[in-house]
């Protein structure tokens, strides 16, 4: 049980923030207080008279409906005991579940928790977020209490994530805080613009502001970190990181210095760090080393394996190539050419003779029908049992190569291309897959063959096949796709945009039409504001 205690002034004039911006693992409570601690010890030594965490750092963001689970709540209680008893010479702000003892409404709430000497100040959240990733009124009561902590004679007004952009800011500016320290937890999205929101808050309240968010990844989340300080004027004074774990230090002075303009990183290049941290937490959080994909000589594979080997390394990345007689000689030799690029292993298991003999066991069944997309997919579902055949003998972790254009539209075969654990690609648009491979070979070494980029996509499951036979062009599929997922526009409102009408009735029936497939899907690791699967639930039965 914590004591709840106003603050008197500490000795003290001028203060020296840390921002502690941390990798947490759900759950893993151990972990998670150890770097707690010894973040906040190091950055004692370092000068600093707080430190601030991020939201329900005590547990990481978020666990979901384990919040229901009483030994996983215990788990937490126990952890910031530890956390209290250890850090009891150095004020500190973290976040973690609270028990609501009202007997009314949910049983937690979502709060920042102020620990100094020993003592526990709290300041639940207020504006819980119902949509997108995380439904938090399933699990956590709004608080409707406000108020200032105080430390050292200064008044801060502490803030739990979408908070300190809503109503109970204008209440706390009331009370005529210092400045505000929010903790948050804000999952990345490439088209996302919190930062701009929360420099606004710094410029229309005409109070410096601290946001604290955490960093790393939960199985399709990923956290950018980025944390950041902002004067008054809503300039960044101080900024983390992103994309890893980072201490930084603002001091109270410097909240009267000129700042700097709030700059946007290039979305390509957010992109690729985001999928690798997205991988690589997924693979050392889960305990796993090894990874598996199929590699076609086409752009997605191509790409997946040059993210893979930047995230695992190549020693751990290996590549099965299943050619056919609709394989065409440069699929092969440009794969070839890539895994020598990478220093990676692989072998090459033809599935001709499977395919043929899945033909004649099939005769008798298909007598009197035309060949078509039933036979053009058993290779597609040949290659996947044959990918989950090596997953299951030696451990590698399949992972998934389609990309966010072709499950919008089904361009995707169940139990085949779509097999895997992991996908990393069903987030990101065709055109952001041919940026991605460009900015990979500016950056990786140029690993992946020129060819491979110019070439016109084909999914090779019937003779000189190509994408657009089937498809319209990548850049209006995903103009379109964009308006309708990102920009939730009605088929009118996209069509007034210059779009084609029988084009956009076309993609949006099969973006309708295919969501059973969806359903079916791996874990996407998520990089936009509208992934499938988490956040873009609809129903998998309705007329719509």
């Amino acid at each position: 049980m914590y004591v709840f205690i106003t603050f008197a002034p500490l000795k003290f004039i001028t203060m020296k923030i840390a921002l502690a911006q941390l990798n947490y693992y759900i759950g893993n409570f151990e972990s998670n207080a150890k770097k707690i601690i010894s973040t906040a010890r190091k950055a004692k030594e370092n000068g600093a008279d707080l430190v601030v965490f991020s939201e329900l750092s005590v547990c990481g963001y978020c666990p979901d409906d384990l919040l229901y689970r009483t030994d996983f709540i215990d788990g937490c209680n126990a952890s910031v005991e530890n956390i209290i008893a250890e850090c009891a010479d150095i004020p500190i702000i973290i976040g973690a579940p609270l028990s609501n003892v009202s007997g009314k409404g949910k049983q937690l709430f979502n709060a920042a928790l102020f620990i100094a000497n020993g003592d526990v100040k709290s300041q639940c959240k207020t504006v819980l977020p119902d949509e997108g990733v995380v439904d938090e009124h399933r699990y956590f009561e709004p608080s409707d209490k406000f108020d200032l902590i105080n430390l050292n004679g200064v008044k801060i007004a502490l803030t739990v994530g979408g908070d300190v952009v809503d109503y109970p800011m204008d209440m706390l500016a009331k009370l005529n805080p210092d400045f505000i320290v929010n903790i948050s937890a804000v999952a990345y999205a490439h088209d996302d613009n919190h930062l701009s929101d929360l420099s606004q808050v710094a410029k229309k309240y005409g109070l410096p502001l601290l946001n604290v968010n955490q960093v790393g990844a939960n199985t399709n989340l990923i956290y950018e970190g980025r944390s950041i300080a902002f004067n008054a004027e809503g300039r960044v004074i101080a900024e983390c990181k992103s994309f890893e774990e980072d201490l930084q230090y603002v001091e109270t002075k410097s909240f009267k210095s000129a700042g700097e303009e709030l700059r946007k990183m290039d979305t390509t290049e957010s992109i690729f760090s985001a999928i690798t941290l997205g991988l690589r937490d997924y693979f050392s959080k889960m305990n796993f080393k090894t990874a598996v994909l199929g590699l076609s000589g086409g752009i997605d594979s191509a790409v997946v394996l040059a993210l893979a080997v930047n995230a695992l390394g190549s020693e751990n990345v290996h590549s099965i190539l299943m050619p056919t007689c609709y394989s065409s000689s440069h699929s092969v030799d440009d794969s070839l050419e890539m895994l020598k690029r990478t220093k990676s292993s692989y072998h090459i298991i033809p599935i001709e003779d499977l395919r043929n003999a899945f033909g004649t066991a099939m005769a008798e069944a298909f007598e009197g029908t035309k060949p078509g997309l039933a036979e053009e997919n058993i290779q597609a579902r040949l290659r996947g049992s044959i990918l989950m055949a090596y997953s299951n003998k030696f451990g590698n972790i399949l992972l998934n190569t389609s990309n966010k254009s072709e499950e919008a539209v089904g361009y995707s075969t169940l139990y085949g291309d779509m097999c895997g654990s992991l996908s990393l690609l069903g987030d990101v648009y065709k055109t952001e897959v041919y940026r991605l491979a460009r900015y990979i070979n500016e950056h990786c070494g140029n690993i992946i063959p020129q060819h491979i980029i110019d070439k016109a996509p084909s999914a090779e499951l019937r003779p000189d096949q190509k994408d657009q036979d089937s498809l319209p062009p990548y850049d209006i599929l995903d103009g379109i796709l964009n308006c309708y997922l990102e920009g939730n526009m009605t088929a009118d409102e996209i069509k007034a945009k210059g779009f084609d009408a029988e084009t956009v009735d076309f993609v949006l029936k099969l973006v309708k039409r295919v969501e059973y497939k969806r359903f079916q899907a791996p874990p996407i690791l998520k990089i936009s504001s509208c992934p499938f699967g988490h956040s873009q639930s609809v129903p998998l039965v309705a007329k719509y």
